[in-house]
């Protein structure tokens, strides 16, 4: 039998599991929250570079909670929500935050795919304490800075934090995200309601990427969602759109090719001029590769190479990833996009030998700026596509591949110098890919003796089948 104090918790367990899930359904309604909308990066990807998809500054949300590497920044995170909190005169307000977000557990809770192992408690600290931190991120530097400022002249370390690059690629991981809906309902408690306030924090976080402009969503569901909408709005197209679907689908193989046959040497062989498509703003993956068959004219989007370059384009591939499994039967033309993943494998079929890179970069499609040598970058974009599932690749891009890889070769004696040249730049790369394998560690000492093993293996046969005949 149990006790009252046993039945008393069952009743009160009871309760609270009924308010948290008609807070969860009167949020789902109302679009507050949009459940499962944080989801983990699919095995398939994470295993081509796994480093490339965690934290490297600083941990948001729960996931990477107390991770020993990330530790050093949460001064400055503390600092952050510090200088957000002197804003509002008074530290008190924090207790209104906290017992507002626990309140929010089950709401939080269903936005994440993965099970949470933070009790409630410690989840509502996280959300706050992190949700403050980016609040005051998006604050310094705005037009609130001079409305809200800092008491006494103050100076937000929030200003300096925005200037390492790593801390806003680290905001921009699929798995190091909290819910945007935090930030609305911190935000009205600590500095009061706006209108229409998802459209204006979305639009504060906009200058946090560097973008600039008007998001023109009305609901994100975190900053990385915010920052791929942003490319996204670049993608509207509606002759496209009133196109997507082909009229005469018979005209392509029965199972369309989801990759190029052809590297681009072997374009610019068949007789395919490979031109640069610049955006004004110089934002990577905001314009759609075109492919003119008529004129054999290939533009493709400017890419420039940075630093954080392949945290932010597989964080756009996963998330691209995901959207593509929730929305599977959508009829929207943006839905059914994944232009970094079309992009990601486009580069890597574009791209064979450093030759290619070389050809790119002349072409100014590819602009480095990391300093990476040209074996290096073919490197970085066959890993970039490693693990990528192009069973999402739109039906535009499948038709464009198909068309690169049909076109008809206009000079083949020009064709057969380039293409010559070509063997060559990768018999080179070959070559130097066995030297740097050698000469790492005891590679050459184990070559060696590899080879004189198989000597001796080879006589030893050889003695044995043919022996020596005796006088």
């Amino acid at each position: 039998m149990k006790t009252m104090e046993e039945k008393e918790e069952d009743k009160s367990r009871h309760k609270r599991w009924m308010q948290t899930t008609k807070a969860l359904l009167g949020a789902v309604r109302k679009e507050t929250c949009q459940p499962y909308s944080i989801p983990v990066v699919p095995d398939d990807l994470r295993k081509s570079n796994e480093s490339a998809y965690m934290p490297k500054v600083v941990s948001i949300g729960p996931r990477y909670k107390g991770k020993k590497e990330l530790l050093p920044m949460e001064e400055i995170k503390w600092r952050c929500v510090t200088s957000l909190l002197s804003r509002t005169f008074g530290q008190d307000t924090i207790e209104t935050c906290l017992e507002t977000v626990i309140d929010l557990d089950a709401t939080v809770r269903a936005s994440y795919v993965d099970v949470i192992a933070l009790d409630r408690y410690e989840l509502a600290t996280t959300m706050v304490f992190d949700g403050c931190f980016l609040l005051e991120l998006l604050i310094c530097e705005s037009k609130l800075d001079l409305e809200i400022p800092i008491p006494f002249n103050g100076i937000s370390p929030g200003i300096e934090v925005k200037k390492m690059e790593y801390v806003v690629s680290d905001l921009m991981l699929l798995e190091n995200q909290i819910p945007i809906f935090i930030l609305e309902t911190l935000f009205v408690k600590l500095l009061g309601s706006s209108n229409q306030m998802r459209e204006f924090i979305q639009n504060l976080a906009l200058p946090l990427f560097g973008y600039t402009g008007k998001l023109m969503v009305k609901s994100t569901s975190h900053f990385l969602d915010v920052a791929y909408s942003y490319v996204e709005m670049g993608w509207v197209d509606k002759e496209i759109e009133d196109n997507e679907v082909p009229k005469q689908p018979q005209q392509l193989p029965k199972q369309p090719q989801q990759h190029l046959n052809r590297c681009a040497t072997r374009l610019k062989a068949a007789g395919i001029t490979i031109l640069s498509m610049k955006n004004d703003d110089d934002i990577n993956f905001k314009l759609t590769t075109q492919f003119d068959k008529n004129k054999g004219i290939l533009q493709i989007p400017r890419l420039t190479i940075t630093q954080t370059t392949e945290v932010k384009w597989r964080s756009f591939i996963a998330w691209e990833h995901h959207k593509k499994k929730l929305k599977n039967g959508s009829s929207s033309v943006a839905d059914r996009r994944s232009i970094c993943t079309s992009s990601a494998l486009l580069f890597k079929d574009l791209i064979c030998c450093s030759s290619d890179v070389q050809l790119l970069k002349d072409r100014r499609v590819i602009v480095d700026q990391s300093k990476k040598s040209n074996r290096d970058l073919v490197d970085f974009f066959h890993s970039v596509a490693s693990g990528v599932d192009g069973g999402i690749i739109d039906h535009k891009h499948i038709t464009m591949f198909h068309a690169l890889s049909a076109f008809p070769t206009k000079n083949y004696a020009t064709k057969i110098f380039i293409l010559l040249s070509h063997y060559f730049s990768k018999l080179l790369d070959w070559c130097y890919s066995i030297y740097n394998f050698l000469k790492r560690g005891y590679n050459f000492a184990a070559a060696i003796l590899s080879l004189l093993t198989v000597i001796q293996t080879c006589y030893a046969v050889l003695a044995y089948h043919f022996p020596k005949q005796q006088n």
